[in-house]
């Protein structure tokens, strides 16, 4: 009786590290982002990203000086780990996620936005213009 507790709490961890946390998916990040559109673009003009953090789908908010950041969701753990956000550039920068693949000339054009697959290796970038400075992000390591 003793192991399959001890089996069923295993089973019980590795489900809740590997688990769905918020917007797993493009169209529910894009999706999330279009029926609030409006806030975000008065958060834009106003520079005050912070009260967006309230949105349903939006899990954080990071404000720096060039861009904002807005964490949906993500899943996985280790090496099988998944981001989903939307993030503002001024400038329009691709690369303004943070996510580094050293620079945006490493970005190949992929349906609606752009694609960095990692040779050799299993990291991936997507980022998609949505329009006035907003871009969906996902990072996959």
């Amino acid at each position: 009786m003793k192991k399959y507790a001890i089996l069923l709490a295993l089973c019980v961890a590795i489900f809740l590290l590997t688990a769905c946390d918020g917007l797993t998916s493009r169209d529910a990040v894009v999706d999330m982002f279009r029926r609030n559109e409006e806030r975000f673009l008065a958060a834009a003009d106003q520079r005050d990203f912070v009260a967006l953090e309230h949105l349903p789908g939006v899990q954080e908010v990071r404000v720096y000086k060039d861009r904002a950041e807005f964490d949906c969701g993500g899943a996985g753990f280790g090496s099988s780990t998944h981001y989903y956000g939307i993030f503002f550039s001024e400038a329009d920068d691709l690369m303004a996620a943070g996510i580094s693949c050293g620079s945006a000339d490493r970005l190949r054009p992929d349906g609606a936005g752009y694609r960095y697959r990692q040779n050799g290796g299993d990291n991936e970038y997507y980022v998609e213009p949505l329009g006035n400075h907003y871009f969906y992000y996902e990072a996959h390591y």
